[in-house]
């Protein structure tokens, strides 16, 4: 995923979304900013602008993986969405080899990991790719051993090169993970998604739909609104209210959003939150899904404009309304395109989770 737009250290460890304007009415203070926001310049886009060469800025992202090592000559990208996995380098393939080992073996715990600084992540004793990847004998890699001859293989084999738009070459390997490797990440967090669906009375399905729409169950995910982790929970927004729900001050910092149970906890938090208390009063439950779904990514306030400017006159207009029609007016009258298709994403996602139990 090569972008444009520049990311400034100011804002490391992680990106802050301008505020949009909010109709207290709605509670829009719970929204996601998602059109994100134009950056400044810094040094982490320079170091890859100066050392890849312009259009080359690979970074962090909701469903992308992203760690650069050897002072930004080397990196390595999971798309998680597509399963592919490229460990790419301008330095020697003794630093490859390196990268590969630690990209397989990296842990699934982002806190304390800086996506926008040089430097390996640690191997872990439980790599977080277990099962997602397979080595050139179709066998899981767990330990340095496996994951050090695999990467002599892919050296040797699969090495291939390029060039970048200021002459320099690189080196690189790509390896493909699994058919189903989203089921084994969405397994990896199955124990934290009923504890949480039991105390909010929200459908598994649900939670596994948004979570895969959000962020493909990368546990590193980030994006440009300053929405982290697998839910994708925004700290000065949504966090917030989920924490004032709990009788907590404040909002939740980087280390509680990494951490799966609580961030997953805080999602689902967010969408009792929308049932029980910004949507209150649709009476239909698949209406109501239907609005809870597009509230989480564009705020409630956004989704009951869409049917009216009062909020209790667009809840008795939705009341009024066959849950496939509140649908299809969701998925092509709502303002925002992205809040369009994520209705569109989450639905199909959740249908796959239900069919599959």
């Amino acid at each position: 995923m090569k972008i444009k737009q520049y990311f400034a250290l100011l804002l490391i460890p992680f990106l802050y979304a301008c505020s949009s304007s909010r109709d207290n009415s709605y509670d829009d203070i719970f929204a996601k900013d998602t059109h994100g926001l134009d950056l400044l310049t810094g040094q982490f886009s320079q170091n890859i602008d100066q050392i890849w060469g312009v259009n080359e800025l690979l970074v962090a992202s909701r469903k992308d993986y992203v760690k650069y090592t050897d002072s930004y000559y080397t990196r390595s990208h999971i798309s998680f969405e597509e399963g592919q996995i490229n460990v790419e380098t301008l330095a020697d393939t003794s630093r490859l080899h390196t990268a590969i080992v630690h990209i397989l073996l990296m842990g699934s715990d982002a806190r304390g990991i800086d996506l926008f600084a040089s430097g390996d992540v640690p191997i872990s004793s439980r790599p977080f790719l277990v099962g997602q990847v397979v080595d050139n004998f179709n066998q899981p890699i767990r330990d340095i051993a496996t994951a050090s001859s695999f990467a002599d293989y892919l050296i040797q084999n699969k090495l291939r090169t390029r060039s970048l738009s200021n002459g320099r070459k690189v080196q690189y390997v790509t390896i493909a993970m699994i058919a189903n490797h989203v089921s084994v990440r969405a397994r990896k967090y199955l124990p934290y998604i009923r504890q949480a669906a039991r105390r909010y009375d929200i459908d598994e399905s649900l939670i596994l739909g948004i979570m895969q729409t959000e962020s493909s169950f990368n546990p590193y995910a980030i994006s440009y609104a300053n929405a982290m982790g697998l839910m994708q929970v925004v700290p000065h927004t949504a966090g917030r209210d989920v924490f004032k729900m709990k009788g907590r001050s404040g909002q939740p910092n980087k280390s509680y959003l990494f951490d799966p149970e609580k961030n997953i906890d805080a999602g689902v938090s967010y969408l009792w939150l929308l049932r029980n208390e910004y949507l209150a009063g649709i009476i239909d439950p698949i209406s109501m899904r239907y609005a809870m779904i597009s509230s989480y990514n564009s705020g409630a306030g956004a989704v009951l404009r869409v049917f009216h400017s009062d909020k209790y006159e667009a809840i008795n207009q939705i009341n009024r309304l066959q849950p496939e029609q509140v649908y299809r007016i969701l998925t092509t009258n709502h303002p925002s395109s992205q809040a369009r298709n994520y209705l569109l994403k989450v639905n199909k996602a959740q249908r796959s989770y239900r069919s599959a139990r």
